[in-house]
């Protein structure tokens, strides 16, 4: 008798069941409830220091089919328990690790990173961007229910990161992201179309796929995005100034505020 519930080929759970065949205690594989993803050293290393994160064991080649973090840390905020990663990059390795991490014990997940300006008037240089919405056919969103290639923002976290960046008193804007898996082939059309969504600025496809996960696994998703470029003058790598590491700093401290208050 079928019991309704969709079996998929892989899944998590072949993790701990191969963990547990060799010998590995299950506490190996336990996640914080609350988990940052970033993969800026700014913020890791403010985040080193307001959480005393020290470097724990997690899942490593051996052990996970897909995508692994660079860096595993645990630590703790006002007596809250924190998981902080480092992951691959780009949308399928986000969507198979945060799978993973909700397996495990995750709860709420925030990706603290940078995106590509779709241009100073949408994205200041410094400015942190609060996408309410993610637009775009790329990435593995498609997967997880986003058959309308635009997603919303999974809306309780979203507003607790506008008031925690009002109480900063941050500089920030809340608009569309718009996502292309192919760095090297943004078209200004692209952009334009992009810009018409109300986009502010572009990813290849995390945003798309967190917020996917949000609705479909019913776990609280935020994130704040700054931009590393400009798309209307290309890369320049006097664009990655003291402002912004303040500005990455920013945004750690925005997310310790609603991890602290929640």
């Amino acid at each position: 008798m079928k019991s309704g519930k969709t079996r998929y080929m892989i899944n998590p759970g072949d993790i701990k069941k191969n963990a547990l065949a060799r010998g590995i205690s299950p506490e190996f594989l336990d996640v914080s409830p609350n988990v940052i993803l970033t993969f800026n050293k700014a913020i890791l290393d403010y985040l080193r220091g307001s959480c005393g994160l020290r470097e724990r064991r997690f899942l490593n080649r051996e052990l996970s089919p897909y995508s692994c973090a660079s860096e595993s840390l645990e630590g703790m905020f006002e007596g809250r328990n924190i998981s902080v990663f480092v992951p691959s990059m780009g949308a399928s390795p986000i969507a198979a690790f945060c799978e993973e991490l909700i397996y495990f014990g995750a709860r709420r997940i925030f990706l603290l990173c940078a995106s590509w300006s779709l241009g100073k008037d949408y994205l200041r240089k410094g400015q942190i961007h609060l996408p309410n919405i993610a637009v775009g056919r790329d990435g593995t969103s498609f997967h997880y229910g986003n058959t309308d290639f635009m997603v919303e923002a999974e809306q309780v976290t979203y507003g607790a990161f506008k008031k925690a960046l009002n109480d900063l008193g941050a500089d920030w804007k809340e608009g569309g992201i718009g996502c292309c898996e192919a760095f090297y082939r943004i078209k200004q059309d692209m952009v334009a179309d992009y810009r018409k969504q109300g986009c502010l600025s572009m990813d290849n496809g995390e945003v798309a796929v967190l917020y996917s996960l949000a609705r479909e696994k019913g776990i609280r998703v935020g994130v704040l995005l700054q931009p590393y470029l400009d798309l209307e003058q290309g890369f320049d790598p006097s664009y990655l100034d003291k402002a912004d590491s303040e500005t990455c700093r920013l945004q750690a401290r925005a997310a310790l505020h609603v991890i602290a208050k929640s």
